[in-house]
């Protein structure tokens, strides 16, 4: 008997007994769609903290510091331009302008109060979009020739657009930054979708302005932000910076630190990780109860046809013909069981994790929001899932059939 009769036999023999069968399956159901939706959920968490991070900036490594003078951080960015320039995309200064006389911002006689809402203003060079993953929707973006001239332009966030210009185009318009008149030429895309007190209330000056706009010391507080060319060159990078800038800090009572995102980034990946392998393995409890569902069904099945496996033997039927029927009649309930599993998965995975997605945004409001997606499992866990339970139906159909391949002929067909 080939193989494909056996098959044609298994499927006979589980359509004969079908709400026997789809009991039997229950186990490996439930299993299967436990496993999938609980696995892709918390997947669909680590792709959503990737996404949020990539909208921040991909490779962005932030720069602090204090206790260094001046020429010590000219001289790091002299480093970032030469010795670093092949493991870096780009660099610039990301000091903060704090309004301590809370002027806000003021356009004619619509004023947005620092104190109530916080606006984010950075001294940044031509490079600053690019490093923050900040997109261009109107106007320009600042140019090393406004650095050189110390131009009072600026550009602008969408919340500061939405707030004072509204559909007006804001290009070319005058905002006062502290009591002095700055020419807006660009405005961000949004990331939080344009709402107060997020980092959407921003916009960014030429650093070459700092000193004209508030006191500096020469051992103020420094920052800056730069993009490495790959994560491979994060560490480079991070190890360098620190070895370059550390003893000038410390050694005037100042500190330094460089630190990447990503470093972040693939902890909460780590996390997810493992919180899927427990949740996973929780749930692969259930696939266990399943395939022990399976061998008992079977020993029925064994008992219940045993004159049938008696006659087969009589006409010629080997022993490996009577293992391979059982062995793919309890596959063919396992694989079944699992393909509904996988079905009932990707239901739950877009309804779970959605709800699990939205918790997450809610809770972190501090992240730019990305665009929403469908939470599906990965093929690999689709296939996986399949054969895993595949693999539990034939492990625990092992002894089943081979009791009835051991059956004798003569007292097999003496049964009733």
């Amino acid at each position: 008997m080939n193989w494909l009769q056996t098959v044609r036999m298994a499927i006979k023999s589980i359509m004969d007994n079908k709400v026997r069968s789809l009991l039997t399956m229950l186990g490996i159901i439930i299993g299967v769609a436990a496993v999938i939706t609980l696995v892709a959920s918390i997947q669909s968490k680590a792709t959503l903290t990737k996404l949020q991070f990539e909208a921040m900036g991909t490779n962005r490594i932030s720069v602090n510091g204090s206790g260094a003078k001046t020429q010590d951080w000219k001289e790091m960015e002299k480093l970032l331009d030469t010795d670093l320039k092949n493991n870096i995309n780009g660099w610039s200064p990301q000091s903060q302008y704090n309004d301590w006389s809370s002027k806000g911002l003021q356009y004619r006689n619509t004023k947005l109060d620092n104190q109530k809402y916080y606006t984010y203003m950075y001294y940044g060079n031509q490079n600053y979009s690019k490093v923050t993953n900040n997109v261009i929707t109107a106007g320009r973006d600042i140019t090393e020739d406004d650095c050189i001239r110390r131009a009072r332009v600026c550009v602008i966030g969408e919340t500061i657009r939405k707030y004072f210009f509204g559909a007006m185009s804001p290009i070319g318009q005058k905002i006062k930054i502290g009591g002095k008149n700055f020419e807006i030429i660009g405005v961000y895309k949004g990331k939080y979708k344009g709402k107060l007190n997020t980092e959407d209330q921003m916009l960014v000056m030429p650093y070459t302005l700092q000193s004209q706009m508030m006191t500096v010391d020469r051992y103020a507080h420094k920052q800056y932000i730069v993009q490495a060319a790959s994560r491979e060159d994060i560490d480079i990078v991070v190890e360098k910076l620190k070895e370059f800038m550390e003893p000038r800090c410390t050694s005037s009572n100042g500190w330094f630190d460089a630190y990447s995102d990503s470093q972040y980034q693939e902890q909460q990946e780590s996390a997810a990780q493992q919180d899927a392998l427990l949740m996973g393995g929780v749930a692969m409890i259930s696939l266990l109860v399943g395939g022990i569902g399976i061998m008992n069904i079977m020993l029925v099945s064994v008992t219940e046809r045993t004159r049938e496996i008696g006659i087969r033997m009589a006409i010629g039927a080997k022993r490996r013909d009577i293992i391979s029927q059982f062995l793919i009649e309890a596959a063919s309930v396992s694989c079944c069981g699992g393909i509904i599993g996988i079905i009932i998965g990707c239901f739950g995975s877009a309804i779970m994790g959605n709800i699990m997605l939205s918790k997450q945004l809610s809770e972190q409001s501090w992240m730019p929001e990305v665009e929403q997606f469908t939470v599906l499992p990965s093929p690999m866990l689709i296939v996986g899932a399949f054969l895993f339970s595949a693999l539990l139906g034939i492990i625990f159909g092992i002894y089943p059939a081979n009791k009835a391949s051991k059956l004798q002929p003569v007292e097999a067909l003496r049964t009733q």
